[in-house]
């Protein structure tokens, strides 16, 4: 449109006519050709022929408003590409009903069946995917990357406790890959969470730390941060090094400005609890037994009055375990020991640290009865 009045007014310029008198001799209202000029009205095909008539143009503005009619104006092509960008075959509720059934599926990971939820995650993955072929907003896409990022996440989880270290990084990685694509810091940082804590229990500390840190940089004041904050305190008590406490209080400060979780079973959402539970076993690893106690004393009421929380309550026997060895009560350790294997749900960590509390109890009691048996329990 503003093509057409800027030709208009040169060659009206050129010749020496006003507006007044184009407008007069052409039998159009001036208004209206002024609008024309400023570019706030389109040069019709009619208007253009008597102006070329009037301006004698050789039918140079008759040619310009052919043109112009044959294109789209770029008001009509930005009102059709955001029709296009609001296009979607999703049906209403979608994203509602998948953000409910991820939730609760996180909710069951304390103590559900690592295979079955992994099962369940896969479906569930599958379908993300899909629909993330399919035609969706701008805003869907991103909430469907975003769901498909804790389904990998829970993936890469329940895989490892299923000892399936492979599949299970691969399960991280597309964790990273969807959160970046979603801009999602939170997904990024516990991407750099599980592979912090893959490193912990495979025994590279130091990775743990590095990872935990790398994590850090992207996780905000979230329950990620608290968990990567911890993760890198357990690195550091696993070398012996006093960090791991400036870690807790690290932990503890970002933890005391999160709001109290509405669900705080769910397995990516650190609830008060589980710093508790942090601080028995890092303490633990520090030699701290008399505080590591207290904690552990803590938890294992914490897990009596919720009735759940099994692998909390598995790794918690364990401190125990150890810490009554250390004092001298071997049949208290090894009672501990055996009811941390007989639990139905076991994190990756329970069986690498019941066989350190095997070999310690070997170490400390050789030749006895009751370290044999356990070590029996623990190879059937």
């Amino acid at each position: 449109m503003s093509e057409f009045g800027d030709d208009l007014k040169r060659l009206l310029a050129e010749r020496g006519m006003s507006l007044h008198q184009a407008a007069r001799l052409a039998h159009y209202d001036v208004s209206y050709l002024s609008r024309v000029v400023n570019g706030r009205k389109p040069g019709s095909r009619e208007l253009a022929a008597a102006l070329d008539k009037v301006l004698d143009t050789g039918g140079e503005l008759a040619a310009l408003a052919e043109a112009s009619a044959r294109q789209p104006s770029a008001d009509a092509e930005l009102i059709e590409l955001a029709r296009k960008a609001d296009v979607s075959d999703l049906g209403s509720g979608t994203l509602e009903l998948l953000d409910l059934a991820v939730g609760r599926m996180c909710r069951d990971y304390p103590a559900a069946d690592s295979a079955e939820l992994s099962a369940r995650a896969m479906k569930h993955l599958h379908y993300v995917t899909r629909l993330l072929e399919g035609r969706t907003t701008l805003a869907q896409h991103r909430d469907l990357l975003v769901i498909a990022g804790w389904l990998a996440a829970l993936l890469a989880c329940t895989r490892y406790d299923e000892g399936k270290a492979g599949t299970a990084e691969t399960a991280r990685l597309m964790t990273r890959q969807f959160a970046t694509q979603a801009g999602h810091g939170e997904l990024i940082a516990w991407s750099f969470e599980i592979a912090a804590y893959f490193a912990l229990v495979e025994g590279r500390y130091r990775d743990t730390v590095a990872l935990s840190e790398a994590g850090m940089e992207h996780s905000g004041t979230t329950s990620a941060a608290v968990q990567l904050t911890l993760q890198a305190a357990r690195g550091y008590a696993r070398m012996g090094d006093t960090q791991a406490r400036e870690a807790l209080s690290a932990g503890r400060a970002v933890l005391a400005r999160l709001s109290a979780p509405e669900h705080p079973d769910h397995h990516f959402v650190f609830d008060h609890g589980k710093y508790e539970f942090y601080v028995a076993t890092i303490l633990t690893w520090l030699g701290d037994d008399e505080t590591a106690r207290e904690h552990a004393d803590e938890v294992m009421r914490q897990c009596e009055t919720a009735g759940g929380w099994p692998m909390r309550l598995g790794m918690t026997l364990l401190d125990m375990a150890v810490l009554a060895g250390r004092r001298g009560d071997l049949d208290e350790a090894v009672s501990h020991g055996t009811a941390a294997l007989r639990l139905p749900r076991k994190s990756a960590q329970l069986l690498p640290r019941a066989a350190e509390l095997r070999d310690e109890l070997a170490d400390r009691y050789p030749g006895e009865r009751l370290v044999t048996e356990y070590a029996a329990t623990l190879a059937g």
